[in-house]
């Protein structure tokens, strides 16, 4: 689940659905404590847009987009919810008439409500696994996991017939400027970088920390020549950012890419290897641009 590289927006993402589970099941909790013991339900719950107004469809459904609108099971949420309050207010219905609802509407909202949860807080766990494998320094995806994350995008792009691309990227003389200015502000380096580079990829786009100073990219949907200009934006725009140094002395620093596209049929490492031999010609053609690593023409 690609998600925004501001590790802290991702740690508050995590406790906002805790808040939200926690709002669901005092809803759920006190829904049934009407149909069980009695007493006057919410003045929302008989009416037709109950869903909008309950705790939990103030958050789902307010006007700002939410990170996770584009996750299916974000999207999942919405059908299992109306579902649920029209359940709740059949249920309402026969206790007003003074009838106990029947044991399969009960089972019926029991279960839509846990489903609910369930799916919440598989969500959250996503994210958690997100923060666990996050670099902390530049909020990118760590190595954990990242072989299996390009793969799935492997047989993604294989079933949608749409090219995957990687890229890897490499700060130029970064060792001179911890050698010389110091590790603070090498950090200021690939903390400001990463933030910027972030602001320039698309949504759907994943990038990991893959050593050092260097970082891989994961381009779905996203023939060669178009990821060439995704990263040749990339590296315009870090040839022109100042990075503010810890002394507030600023700094422009550059990068070189190599980029490969991604072969049905054979492993993700083949084509991280075609990137990084893209990446050293870019290094040995004088830095500060990308390489497109492509087969030579078969000769005749």
């Amino acid at each position: 689940m690609p998600l925004p590289l501001d590790r802290e927006k991702t740690q508050k993402l995590s406790e906002e659905l805790e808040n939200v589970i926690a709002a669901h099941l005092a809803w759920f909790k006190q829904f049934n404590r009407v149909l069980v013991c009695g007493g006057s339900p919410a003045d929302f719950e008989n009416s037709q847009d109950a869903h909008l107004q309950s705790p939990f469809g103030k958050w789902y459904y307010s006007e700002a987009p939410h990170p996770l609108a584009d996750h299916i099971a974000f999207q999942e949420l919405a059908n299992v919810q109306q579902a649920l309050h029209v359940a709740a207010r059949q249920a309402l219905d026969m206790v007003a008439r003074g009838q106990r609802p029947s044991a399969k509407l009960h089972d019926q909202y029991i279960d839509l409500a846990l489903k609910i949860n369930n799916k919440l807080r598989h969500l959250q766990l996503e994210i958690i696994g997100d923060l666990l494998s996050t670099d902390t320094l530049t909020g990118c995806y760590s190595r954990r996991g990242m072989i299996s994350r390009l793969q799935a995008e492997q047989e993604r792009a294989g079933r949608i017939q749409r090219p995957c691309c990687i890229g890897l990227m490499d700060f130029d003389r970064f060792k001179r400027v911890n050698d010389e200015l110091g590790h603070p502000a090498g950090d200021a380096v690939l903390r400001q970088g990463m933030r910027f580079v972030a602001s320039v990829l698309r949504k759907y786009d994943t990038v990991f920390r893959y050593g050092g100073e260097e970082f891989l990219f994961c381009l779905p949907s996203t023939p060669l020549k178009d990821a060439e200009q995704v990263i040749e934006r990339i590296r315009m725009g870090l040839e022109l950012l100042p990075i503010m140094l810890p002394n507030k002395q600023k700094l422009h620093i550059t990068a070189s890419f190599g980029l490969a596209e991604v072969a049905q049929g054979k492993p993700v490492e083949d084509a991280i290897a075609l990137a990084d031999e893209a990446l050293l010609q870019a290094k040995a053609n004088g830095r500060n641009r990308v390489e497109l690593w492509q087969p030579e023409p078969v000769r005749p």
